[in-house]
Order: structure tokens, then sequence, then C-alpha cells
């Protein structure tokens, strides 16, 4: 091989080297500075309950049961108090972590996932899930329409948007209360259901954030 071509190698190989190792020092820094904070429900009637959705003159919201449950009729929400993030944090990432119980052809869900837009979320006793039970919905929302495995916990899509509508909100303050809302798109034949507090399966939020 000519001397050349041996230099040229070199340099290339150099380069790709000093790339790789920029790379990696930058990955470094940015992972170094995202926090990853848990909450979880800890309360098994307040901050955990599904409702199902009655048409009489008007539309109400009654409690259902102890099982989070979707399907055509019923929705559910899951409530995190002392959420301690800064108002000024930049969320990175941020979804909910729950315990399916859906066996086959009860394992679709088909909904929206809102937070509930105020400062600080009040109780399932005092408010449902529906906005004329009087949440106020985030701007974003995430679609949530995949087939979901039994006895396993799981990732429901990213709520990085919707969380972070609310912790930007003027008057949020870390370690108040945030509501997540789990609201069915209505469709027949979409059902999926998942453990509660009570059951000793309580949903978990993540939030990434720096």
């Amino acid at each position: 091989m000519k001397k050349a071509n041996k230099v040229a190698i070199l340099i290339f190989v150099m380069i790709v080297a000093v790339v790789i190792l920029a790379y990696i020092f930058v990955y470094s820094e940015e992972t170094e500075n995202i926090n990853h904070d848990i909450f979880t429900v800890n309360d098994e009637f307040d901050d955990a309950r599904a409702f199902i959705v009655t048409l009489n003159d008007i539309f109400s919201e009654t409690e259902h049961g102890a099982t989070l449950e979707l399907n055509p009729t019923y929705s559910f929400g899951v409530r995190f108090t002392n959420v301690s993030i800064p108002s000024n944090a930049t969320l990175v990432d941020s979804y909910v972590e729950i315990f399916s119980t859906s066996t086959p052809g009860i394992d679709r869900p088909n909904c929206k996932i809102y937070c509930d837009n105020v400062d600080n979320a009040v109780n399932f006793t005092n408010a449902g899930v529906l906005n004329i039970s009087g949440r106020n919905y985030t701007e974003n929302f995430s679609n949530w329409n995949t087939t979901v495995p039994y006895g396993k916990w799981i990732n429901a899509p990213s709520i990085k948007a919707q969380i972070q509508e609310v912790i930007s909100r003027e008057n949020w303050t870390s370690g108040n209360s945030i509501a997540v809302l789990f609201v069915t798109n209505g469709y027949n034949d979409y059902a999926a259901t998942f453990q509660s507090y009570e059951r000793g399966y309580p949903a978990k939020l993540h939030i990434k954030w720096k």
C-alpha cells in the first residue's frame, strides 16, 4: 500500500474517532442533566377511579368499581399528588406506567389521554374524568390504540406535551397534584382493563425533565 493511502486511512480513522468521542461526551453531558422522577397513586378511592358515562337528559358520570376500565362507555383517571417538578422544567418525556389485566379480546384500549389543565388537580371524589364533570382538558392529548398484554406493567403513550402544559401554567407550584384522564373514544369492540391501587398495583407517573 502506498504511503499516501496509509496516511489518508489514518486521517480518516482519527476523524471518526474524534467524532465518536465528541458524541459520547455530549451524550453523557445530556444524560447527566436529565432527572427522572416517579410519582405513585397513593389512595384507593380518591386518586384512581373508573367511571361509566350514562345518557339520561344530560350526560353524567357514576363510579364503577375498583378496576380501571376502558370500553365504549367507561373511562378512568389517575391522580398523582406531591408532583415535585419545578415550573421552569423542560420535559424530556413523561408517561403513565400501569398494570394490565387485559385478556384476549379485551386487550385493546381506544382512548385519548389528557391531563386536567389546572394548577392543582382535585381528586375523583370531587370531579370525574369528563370535561362536563369539571375537568379542564389540556389542548394536547395522546391517542392510545394498541394491543396490551395480560399481567404486565406497561407504559401508556407519552404525555410529555400534556405534563409540560400543566407545569407551565402561571400558578403551577412544585408539589401540586396532576390528574391524567383516559377518555374513551366510544368505539365498539375496543376495551381494556387495568389494576387499581387497592389491588396492589398503583399506577405510576414517570417524568423525565431537565
